[in-house]
């Protein structure tokens, strides 16, 4: 997916909560806009992310997620210990959206990345994935 003018309506959903110090761009290999920023800011940001995005995925809870959003952002799922995946279901004016938090090695260096996703989930789909993963567990436990 090829950036598109009359997606900044969506973007900037996010990014002007965020403010103005960030400077955004395109990422054609992931298709997604993209920021970096040092550390300083980044508690800052992740308080204005938790009140955007009503789920919080980390690498301890991203098997609860909804499939849709595990197929969806593939590889970008399998979280390391500090990364973070932010997402909210469509609404009837956004699409639903993902945030990709990533601290770079070294730990002074972010970067987020906001996706567009293609598909949609909502709370129905967040509690079939919680069930699922229960049902799994204790099928697990009977089967020994």
């Amino acid at each position: 997916m090829s950036y598109k003018p009359e997606q900044d309506i969506i973007f900037n959903t996010i990014t002007s909560p965020l403010g103005d110090e960030l400077t955004w761009r395109w990422d054609d290999k992931l298709s997604t806009l993209l920021t970096e920023f040092s550390w300083e800011k980044k508690d800052q940001i992740l308080l204005i992310l938790r009140q955007l995005f009503t789920e919080e995925w980390s690498n301890k809870n991203i098997k609860k997620s909804p499939q849709a959003i595990k197929d969806e952002l593939g590889e970008l799922a399998k979280l390391t210990k500090e990364q973070l995946i932010f997402t909210r279901p469509a609404t009837v004016d956004t699409p639903a959206l993902a945030i990709l938090w990533w601290p770079w090695g070294h730990g002074a260096t972010y970067s987020i990345r906001i996706k567009i996703l293609s598909v949609n989930y909502d709370d129905i789909a967040l509690q079939q994935a919680q069930k699922s993963l229960m049902s799994k567990f204790f099928q697990r436990l009977t089967s020994r």
